[in-house]
């Protein structure tokens, strides 16, 4: 499919540069503003809510096909509204579906890669003695859309035991990757042939980046260490199961639901729409508010602790598809979850909430209660690679420190004004 004249090719790095001048690195996207960005997410919201409840949606995206593009692009929802196009289930604009097609086109022959290559590699793991888990969206996207291009997929995320992790080492290699950064608890291994900047910024393009992340837990750390969520703990206790793919072991409903929402719902950047629609499919599948296995859910979580997490995952996806959670099940998250992180959850919608150009100091530290866990958060987040030499170090922490203080100080400029005038 050819690529509309209208539709913009934004170079990754100028960009970069260009957005870093204009003094808000965290906006790429020149071409639209900001509030026509977020407009065209409400009508993706609405798209979204009429296919669950009604069974399909009828001209209610935006007519302007540059910003449904860059929307659909940032929420991940490009593909999948592409595929209900198809399938007549959504009807927009002729340019809209187009552009929608071309989202669709894409995202169909990157996941067929990424399958391809996320087979090759459980499969090898396997054979050498290790046990991987397939997790988040290659998971997902073969077992709750319709197909797997509807379901976008930055990475190939496996999980395996830490043991496990030298015979990982010794195979990924003889398939052809290098091992790229490491973070908590994780490590991405790259093919050096692969793109390490995406090709657009407006949809996903099949040559974008992707990596294999190599899990050796999925615990989570929140307020720079001051929460620990600590999921690891239920593996051992739950029976894995099949990936429909290739010889690979996935979580079972309940423990699938319990990660998708705190991972979704740990940081408001986090929260886009495809994973709010995803954790929707998930409890429809097994059953919705009466057939799910609420039982098996809360032993999860209270075994793990995990209530405080789930309230802004949970509270998303029940106002994408009403009626879709127990009310015992969103009352007790919600008396869980620390104040601030319930009163910024409910002053948003389902759109709202996941913001590109988000910079609010609230909503950073939200889970950090008490001005300690907040310092540590705060230090955590300044913290540098320690590869790095005392002059390096002292550079970097200049240089986030300042653009820390270059988005604050609009914000207080703005509330001296209202104050004084």
């Amino acid at each position: 499919m050819n690529i509309p004249s209208f539709l913009p090719v934004i170079d990754f790095e100028q960009r970069l540069h260009a957005a870093a001048r204009a003094g808000r690195p965290e906006w790429l996207w020149f071409e639209i503003a900001e509030p026509d960005w977020a407009r065209a997410v409400i009508t993706i919201e609405t798209a979204l809510r009429d296919v669950l409840t009604l069974g399909r949606s009828d001209d209610v995206l935006i007519d302007d096909p540059v910003a449904l593009s860059i929307a659909c692009y940032t929420s991940g929802t490009g593909p999948l509204l592409g595929s209900w196009i198809e399938q007549g289930k959504l009807t927009t604009t002729a340019a809209n579906a187009e552009i929608l097609g071309i989202h669709l086109e894409h995202n169909r022959a990157r996941m067929a890669r990424l399958t391809a290559q996320a087979t090759a590699a459980v499969d090898a793991l396997s054979e050498g003695g290790a046990s991987p888990i397939v997790m988040k969206g290659m998971h997902t996207a073969h077992h709750y859309f319709d197909e797997p291009g509807q379901r976008i997929a930055s990475d190939i995320d496996l999980l395996i035991g830490p043991d496990q992790l030298p015979v990982a080492a010794a195979i990924l290699p003889k398939l052809g990757y290098e091992p790229g950064k490491g973070g908590f608890c994780q490590r991405s291994w790259a093919m050096p042939d692969v793109a390490t900047r995406p090709v657009t910024l407006t949809y996903v393009h099949r040559d974008d980046p992707w990596s294999i992340d190599l899990h050796e837990g999925i615990t989570r750390k929140l307020a720079g260490g001051a929460h620990r969520v600590d999921i690891d703990t239920l593996i051992p206790t739950v029976a894995l199961e099949k990936w429909r793919i290739s010889g690979g072991a996935i979580f079972p409903p309940a423990l699938l639901l319990v990660h998708l929402l705190v991972h979704a719902g740990s940081s408001f950047e986090s929260l886009t729409l495809q994973r709010q629609y995803e954790i929707v499919l998930v409890i429809r599948k097994h059953g919705g508010r009466e057939g799910f296995d609420w039982s098996a859910f809360t032993v999860l979580c209270d075994r793990a602790g995990l209530w405080p997490f789930l309230y802004p995952a949970l509270c998303c996806a029940e106002r994408l598809s009403p009626n879709l959670v127990p009310d015992p099940i969103i009352l007790r998250s919600r008396a869980a979850t620390p104040l601030m992180v319930q009163r910024l959850v409910e002053s948003h919608s389902a759109a709202s909430i996941h913001r590109t150009a988000r910079w609010s100091w609230t909503e950073r530290y939200m889970w950090a209660d008490g001005m300690l866990p907040r310092l540590r958060q705060l230090v955590g987040e300044l913290g540098t690679q320690d590869h790095l030499n005392s002059r390096e170090f002292v550079r970097v922490w200049k240089r986030r420190i300042y653009r820390q203080l270059r988005r604050a100080v609009p914000k207080v400029r703005g509330l001296f004004k209202r104050h004084v005038l």
